[in-house]
C-alpha cells in the first residue's frame, strides 16, 4: 500500500510538473514563463558584445530573431550592400531605324541577403542625346523619350516579368546653341525580399514615335551613374 500511494505522488508531481506555469515577480503566472513587472528584462549573456560578434556595443539595439526550430539568435546588422558606379564605359541604345522602341541592358550588379529584409535601391544615371548615327546634337525639335528601369535576377539571369523603378525623361532641341550638357534619370524603391543571392539589371530604353528615319536617335548611358543598395533586415 505504502509502494502504490508514493508511485501515486509521483505520477501528480510528474504530471504537475509536465504542465507547470513558472512566474517570476508574479505567483499565477499566464504563461509557460511569466515574467511580471514593468520595468523587467531578460538577459542572455550568449548575445552581449563579449560573446556575440553580431552585437557592436555601444547603445545601440539589436534585433534578437528566431529560428524555425525556435533557438533566438542575433539577427545581422542593417545597412549599406553597395555604394558604387558600374558603368565604366558609356553604354550606347539607339532606336530602330524608323525611330521605333529598343533597349538593353546597361549593367548587372549582385548583392546577397543573410535573412530576410526590405531592400532600398537607388540608382541615378547621366544621358547624353544625339542623332543616330552619334555625329549630331539633337536639333529637329521632335520628343526624345528615354527610360531606365531595372529586373531583379537569381544573381546571373533576369526576371525579366516585372520591371521596377521605372522613370523617363523627355528631351527636346531645336538650336544646338542652347544648353548642351547631360540630363539625369534617378528612382528609389523599396522591395521585400528573402534571403538569397539577387542581381540588379539596369535597363535603357529609347523611343522616338516610331514616325520616319528622321526621327531616330540615340542615347548614351554613363558619364555618371550610381547605384545604392541598402539591406533592413527583418
Amino acid at each position: 500500500m505504502k509502494q502504490t500511494t508514493t508511485l501515486i505522488i509521483l505520477c501528480l508531481f510528474a504530471a504537475f510538473t509536465m504542465h507547470a506555469q513558472v512566474g517570476i515577480g508574479t505567483s499565477s503566472p499566464q504563461e509557460a514563463l511569466h515574467i511580471s513587472g514593468a520595468s523587467s528584462s531578460i538577459r542572455i549573456d550568449g548575445l552581449n558584445s563579449s560573446n556575440n560578434n553580431k552585437n557592436n556595443g555601444g547603445t545601440a539595439m539589436y534585433n534578437v530573431m528566431v529560428d524555425a526550430n525556435g533557438a533566438l539568435g542575433l539577427g545581422d546588422t542593417s545597412g549599406e550592400l553597395s555604394s558604387d558606379s558600374n558603368i565604366a564605359t558609356p553604354v550606347v541604345v539607339q532606336t530602330t531605324a524608323m525611330s521605333g522602341l529598343n533597349s538593353g541592358e546597361l549593367y548587372k550588379k549582385n548583392f546577397t541577403l543573410t535573412q530576410r529584409a526590405l531592400v532600398v535601391i537607388t540608382y541615378y544615371v547621366a544621358l547624353d542625346f544625339s542623332s543616330h548615327d552619334g555625329l549630331n546634337k539633337i536639333d529637329d525639335g521632335r520628343a526624345k523619350v528615354a527610360h531606365n528601369y531595372f529586373y531583379l535576377g537569381d544573381g546571373t539571369t533576369a526576371d525579366t516579368t516585372k520591371s521596377y523603378g521605372m522613370t523617363s525623361v523627355v528631351y527636346s532641341n531645336v538650336n544646338c546653341d542652347a544648353a548642351t550638357g547631360y540630363v539625369y534619370n534617378s528612382r528609389s524603391m523599396t522591395i521585400a525580399l528573402d534571403p538569397g543571392t539577387y542581381s540588379v539589371h539596369l535597363q535603357g530604353a529609347v523611343f522616338g514615335g516610331n514616325l520616319d528615319a528622321d526621327a531616330a536617335f540615340r542615347v548614351s548611358f554613363g558619364n555618371g551613374d550610381r547605384l545604392d543598395i541598402q539591406a533592413i533586415y527583418l
